[in-house]
C-alpha cells in the first residue's frame, strides 16, 4: 500500500485535528470552524475545509459520507463502525464488531482489501422514545 505524502504541520492543521479528536459526535466542517474559531479568530471555513482533506489525505482522520449528504469527519482511526439514524442523522460509533480476515477475499475473489467500512442505518433510542410517546 501506498503511503501517504507528508505535509508540513501548521498551528490551524494541528488545531483542526485537536478539536476533531476531542469529540466523539463525528462533526461537519461547520462544526469544526466553530470551534477552531473560539480559539482562532481569523481562521476562514475554506481553511478549515483544506485542511481536513489534507488530514484525510495523509490518513490521519476518516471522512464519512453519509448516504451521499454532507461530509462528517472521524478523528478515530481504530477499528469500529458507525451507526447512522435515519430519523435524525446522528452517527454513532460502533465497537466490538467481530475481526474477519478481510485479506482472504483474495484467495476468494482475487481482490486485495486495502480498508473496509462497516455502517449501519436505523432508528437511535432517542428517536425511538420520540416515536413511542408520539404514539
Amino acid at each position: 500500500m501506498e503511503r501517504p505524502v507528508r505535509t508540513r504541520e501548521t498551528r490551524q492543521r494541528r488545531l483542526v485535528l485537536e478539536t476533531l479528536r476531542a469529540t466523539t459526535s463525528h462533526p461537519t466542517a461547520e462544526w469544526i470552524f466553530e470551534r477552531v474559531r473560539e480559539k482562532m479568530p481569523h481562521i476562514s471555513l475554506g481553511t478549515v475545509y483544506r485542511n481536513l482533506n489534507v488530514l484525510r489525505d495523509e490518513g490521519l482522520v476518516r471522512e464519512l459520507r453519509v448516504n451521499g449528504r454532507t461530509a462528517h469527519w472521524d478523528g478515530d482511526l481504530s477499528p469500529h463502525g458507525h451507526f447512522v439514524c435515519t430519523q435524525c442523522g446522528a452517527i454513532r460509533d460502533v465497537w466490538g464488531l467481530p475481526n474477519h480476515d478481510w485479506h482472504g477475499l483474495k484467495d476468494l475473489v482475487g481482490c486485495e482489501v486495502v480498508r473496509q467500512h462497516c455502517e449501519f442505518y436505523g432508528t437511535c433510542p432517542a428517536c425511538l422514545e420520540r416515536e413511542r410517546q408520539a404514539n
